[in-house]
């Protein structure tokens, strides 16, 4: 019996320092870079829109319309205005468009992809270019 209790003592100590440990992380990952206040509302619409459905960011979401963590790097501020105020066909869709949202909703999601542009992913999603060009040399 003595035994028992020693690895329930253990079991519950290991799990313990192990919420602790958790804890403690999400707490500096948290406080590492805080939301900035323009990004908020684009946070919002971009749950409204339910945008994760199909797209992903840090690779979580819908693989169906592609990564969005350093689209405006790729593409630019006014680019995602135009596609989300005017958007186009969908490709592979019949007379299916991208959500359409207002010039206000545009603005303040571009600032939350803005946002996720400045989170350092230490060069994540991989550049399959980058990775041919270092297979070749």
């Amino acid at each position: 019996m003595a035994k028992f209790y020693a690895f329930v003592s253990l079991l519950l100590l290991t799990i313990s320092l192990f919420s602790l440990l958790v804890y403690n992380t999400i707490l500096n990952v948290s406080s590492s870079q805080p939301i900035p206040p323009d990004a908020i509302p684009g946070k919002i619409a971009f749950q409204k829109q339910a945008c994760i459905e199909c797209h992903t960011v840090f690779g979580n979401g819908g693989y169906v319309g592609g990564d969005l963590t350093k689209v405006y790097e790729k593409s630019g501020e006014a680019a995602l205005k135009e596609y989300l105020v005017h958007p186009p066909i969908l490709t592979g869709a019949k007379q299916k468009r991208h959500v359409q949202v207002n010039e206000q909703e545009a603005e303040a999601i571009v600032a939350y992809l803005r946002f996720l542009n400045t989170i350092d992913t230490l060069d994540w999603p991989l550049n399959p270019n980058k990775r041919n060009e270092s297979v070749q040399n």
